[in-house]
This record gives structure tokens, C-alpha cells and sequence, in this order.
């Protein structure tokens, strides 16, 4: 480990913990496990299902995205690299950890590493551009919630997505792009940008393949949502659905943000920041944001068994 990642990897440290710090200011440790011991245990059940089975419709979007780039596997083996990638998103300093796992478990099985990242660059890329268009089609619903806290975070968000589209999907543009960065950038990140480019284009006349892709990501995203409105309900709180899709999609884009260990302290503090603006009470918010990411981390557990359970890669087919 570099000088440089252990000072990456202190630094994040130190704002989740300064967040955590900021977390139990606000909350009693008595009124956060009174909380949290309100919540029934078929709530609890639920969110974890709910979590478990968005993962596995997950690892059947990464199916279609891996067949756009040629790799066929036989959906069980993608199933596993995918379960232990969230695992090790979760409980890895990077939140991109995981990640790293799949695109190292591809280039074992076949080889490609290049493809293989060009697939979970579009699977995080989708999830991305789905959370997006769900948080503003709900939020103009809600014009009570149309303040500048909320508008000009989605206003930057959308015009980074129709950024990455345009880089993405036109030769002309990300040609010219690339010509400019190659003079500008080390060389390792132009090749980065270089195989983003690459994997766009593979899907650029797919319609039906990102169509299909679509809509699983729909599903999995709106399921991922449908946790903390379990967690919520389970804890008597009268919060429309419509909300947790403005409030929810913005925090896990802000959480998955590498400056702390797994989004710890930035989750639960602006869950608790925007919740607020629908008369959600702080003790209580922490502990729905709170309680929605374990739901997460024990859905992920499945992950780890497998990582424990799998045969080693090198006895694997490839």
C-alpha cells in the first residue's frame, strides 16, 4: 500500500468519523435503540428481502450489459461475482471496491478485462441515470419542495448525465474529447476515458438490449427505495412513497461519494437534513437511514458466504 492510499484511506476515516460524531449529537443513544426496537421484526424481514432480491435483478441487468460486450456466462456464476462485488462495496474502505472485484473475477473467467469494466461502468452508469430521472419525475410532483437546497443539486446532477450521454453515445464529441485530454491528462486516465468511450459505443444501436436493461434497472432502483419505505412504515412513520423517491435517490448519490468509510455519516445526516422538509423528526430520520443501510449490509452477507464457499478462480473454467 502506497504512502498515498493510507492517507486516502485516513482521510475517510477521519470524516466518518467526524460525521458519526456529528450523528450522535443530534440523537441519545437510548432514543436511537428505543427507535429501533419500534420497528416490528416482519418490517425488518421485508427490508432485507426487498434488498436481496434488487441484488439479484441487479445481477440480471449486469447479465445484459455483459452480453452487449460478448461475455456469456451461465447466470449462476454471474450471480455470485456480482453478490460478492456488493459485498465487497460494503464492507471495503472504496465504494468502488466491489467493483474492482468483478472486473478482476471476469478477467479470470475470460480474459477481458477491458469489456468487462466497460460493463460495470454502464451497470453503475444506468443505476445512476434511473435514480435520476425517478428523484425528478417525483420531485415535480411536490412543488412544496421546489427550494434552491433541492433544485440546484438536480439541476447539476442532469446536466452530468446528458455530459457522460454526449461523451458516451457521439463519436464526434468523445473523439474530440479525447484529443483534447491526451494533452492535458497522464496518459492513464485518457486510456480510462478511452475504454469508457469503447463500452458506450458497443451499446450505442443496442435499443432493445438498453430497453430491457431499462427496465430492470426501474425495478432494481425503485426496490433499493422500497427499503427505506419499509424501514419507515415499520416505524409508524406517515411518509409518502413519493418523498423516499425525491429524498432517497439523492442521498445514495451523495453517500456513494468516496470521501468517508461506506457513505457512514453522510447517509443518515442528510437523510435526516431532508426529511426534515416533510416533518420527519432528526432522532427518528437517523434511525430510518440507519436501520435502511443495515438492511442493506445484511442482504449483502450472502456475498461474503459465497466469497468464503467458491472454489478458487484458478479451477474455474475460463
Amino acid at each position: 500500500m502506497t504512502l498515498r492510499s493510507v492517507l486516502s484511506t485516513l482521510v475517510k476515516l477521519g470524516i466518518s468519523m467526524l460525521l458519526v460524531w456529528v450523528f450522535l449529537r443530534q440523537i441519545d443513544l437510548q432514543d436511537l435503540a428505543e427507535l429501533a426496537g419500534r420497528i416490528s421484526l416482519r418490517a425488518c424481514a421485508l427490508g432485507v428481502g426487498v434488498f436481496f432480491v434488487s441484488n439479484v435483478l441487479g445481477a440480471v441487468q449486469w447479465t445484459l450489459l455483459l452480453r452487449g460486450q460478448d461475455i456469456r456466462l451461465p447466470f449462476r456464476t454471474v450471480l455470485t461475482i456480482y453478490f460478492v462485488g456488493v459485498f465487497f462495496n460494503n464492507f471495503l474502505i472504496s465504494n468502488i471496491g466491489g467493483d474492482a472485484m468483478r472486473v478482476y473475477d471476469l478477467k479470470s473467467l475470460t480474459g477481458r478485462a477491458t469489456a468487462g469494466f466497460a460493463a460495470i461502468f454502464m451497470d453503475r452508469f444506468i443505476g445512476l441515470f434511473t435514480l435520476i430521472v425517478f428523484c425528478i419525475a417525483a420531485f415535480a410532483t411536490e412543488p412544496d419542495l421546489w427550494t434552491p437546497g433541492l433544485v440546484w443539486p438536480m439541476g447539476a446532477l442532469t446536466l452530468a448525465i446528458a455530459g457522460i450521454l454526449c461523451f458516451g453515445f457521439s463519436r464526434r464529441l468523445s473523439g474530440w474529447t479525447l484529443r483534447v485530454c491526451e494533452k492535458a491528462l497522464p496518459q492513464a486516465v485518457t486510456g480510462l476515458l478511452g475504454d469508457i468511450r469503447g463500452g458506450f459505443i458497443e451499446y450505442r444501436h443496442a435499443y432493445g438490449l438498453l430497453f430491457r436493461v431499462g427496465c430492470v434497472a426501474a425495478t432494481v432502483q425503485l426496490s433499493r427505495v422500497a427499503v427505506y419505505y419499509v424501514v419507515g412504515w415499520g416505524m409508524g412513520l406517515s411518509v409518502g412513497f413519493v418523498h423516499f423517491l425525491v429524498f432517497i435517490p439523492l442521498i445514495a448519490i451523495v453517500a456513494a461519494v468516496p470521501i468517508s468509510f461506506g457513505g457512514i455519516g453522510v447517509r443518515e445526516n442528510l437523510g435526516a437534513l431532508l426529511f426534515a422538509r416533510v416533518g420527519v423528526g432528526v432522532p427518528e430520520a437517523l434511525a430510518m437511514m440507519f436501520l435502511g443501510y443495515l438492511a442493506g449490509i445484511v442482504a449483502s452477507l450472502a456475498g461474503g458466504i459465497t466469497f468464503v464457499l467458491r472454489p478458487s478462480r484458478d479451477k474455474e473454467p475460463g
